[in-house]
């Protein structure tokens, strides 16, 4: 595999909340006046956050158009599913915005920055690409290993969510390499893999939940991996 681009999906592959999404809505919901359990908070964001997804996908080509006003939409509807009885829901809304788009939200994992320092020392351009909104940008500019990223690509900028071929179609012209040269890196198989192999791209599944690993899927054309330093394996 002739690689010449890296291209990592965000949340779940580099990144990740701490404390969690659910332990962050708990605590702001709680200032905003809500009485909900923790448990309670966990299972109404995985059911709004699961309902968003599902009208994406019934929606077909046309429900994975996006844009700001868009991505703002889709989390001001998650916030009030999680907390219809907060009577100042626009706070509660923009202090979750807010907080999500602040660096100190999220930490790298473990394996983010010796891969990324690894790959970038073999001459290996690396990019982030996001379903997220004009606040990864921040985000990326407030923690130093995600600044080894040349190249960011986020949906509400692009136009597209992934799945979509339009969102991989516009990477690939962006870096003006061929598809096959590029290789996408994440933790979703409909989002980071089915998306990349649809126009041509490499891709590689990051399962760090089951802990299946080894860089070659016998019944599917891409690589699983355990973390991102089984990478290195990959590519070398």
């Amino acid at each position: 595999m002739q690689v010449e681009w890296v291209v990592f999906d965000a949340v779940g592959t580099v990144i990740d909340p701490e404390p969690s999404v659910a332990e962050a809505y708990h605590q702001i919901g709680q200032r905003f006046g809500s009485e909900r359990s923790f448990e309670d908070v966990r299972s109404r964001f995985a059911a709004a956050f699961a309902e968003t997804e599902r009208k994406d996908a019934a929606s077909g080509a046309d429900g994975l158009t996006t844009s700001a006003a868009v991505e703002e939409a889709r989390w001001r509807y998650i916030v009030e599913a999680v907390f219809p009885e907060v009577e100042d829901r626009e706070g509660c809304f923009l202090r979750l915005h807010d907080y999500f788009g602040d660096p100190t939200a999220w930490r790298t994992f473990d394996d983010t920055l010796p891969t990324l320092h690894s790959l970038s020392e073999r001459g290996i351009q690396l990019a982030i690409a996001s379903n997220f909104d004009e606040r990864l940008h921040p985000i990326c500019d407030g923690i130093p290993a995600l600044g080894l990223f040349q190249k960011r690509f986020v949906s509400s900028e692009l136009g597209f969510r992934k799945p979509s071929s339009d969102f991989y179609r516009a990477i690939v012209s962006n870096l003006k390499v061929a598809a096959e040269n590029i290789l996408m890196v994440g933790d979703g198989l409909v989002n980071d893999v089915e998306g990349a192999l649809s126009v041509g791209m490499n891709a590689v599944l990051v399962d760090r939940k089951t802990g299946r690993g080894g860089v070659d899927s016998p019944d599917a054309p891409y690589g699983i991996v355990r973390s991102l330093t089984e990478l290195q394996g990959l590519l070398s």
